[in-house]
């Protein structure tokens, strides 16, 4: 889905962006960057990496969406 064909101009753009290291397990002092720290993700499978702890590489949640088995994510796989 495109944001901007539903939503119009306030969807262009619109992306989330994942933290390959939990901002949790980063220490204050650290200092982010973003080339090497943050991934932009669409919504949904910035939900769907989140869905267990420790949350989903990219990488395997393309798996499992190229697997169309979304049992295997269910079962930790």
């Amino acid at each position: 889905m495109r944001f901007e064909d539903v939503y119009g101009k306030i969807g262009r753009g619109y992306i989330h962006v994942h933290h390959l290291v939990p901002p949790s397990a980063i220490g204050k002092r650290y200092r982010l960057n973003p080339k090497r720290d943050l991934r932009p993700v669409y919504a949904n499978c910035h939900a769907m990496i989140h869905r267990r702890d420790p949350p989903y590489t990219i990488d395997k949640l393309k798996d499992i969406f190229k697997q169309g088995n979304p049992q295997a994510a269910i079962n930790g796989n």
